[in-house]
């Protein structure tokens, strides 16, 4: 029983690290079109400014 309850708690784990991925990244698209395809976040930020 206990290692079936560590099985679904490592799935669901992984599911919400996915979908925070997926979020964090159309945060980004939103915040920056250019930022996926110019590099990382960092890097377009002081143009922002």
């Amino acid at each position: 029983d206990q290692a079936d309850w560590k099985d679904d708690t490592d799935e669901e784990s992984d599911d919400q690290e996915l979908e925070a991925h997926y979020m964090y990244m159309a945060k980004i698209q939103e915040a920056s079109p250019d930022a996926v395809d110019s590099g990382p976040i960092f890097d377009t930020e002081p143009k922002q400014k």
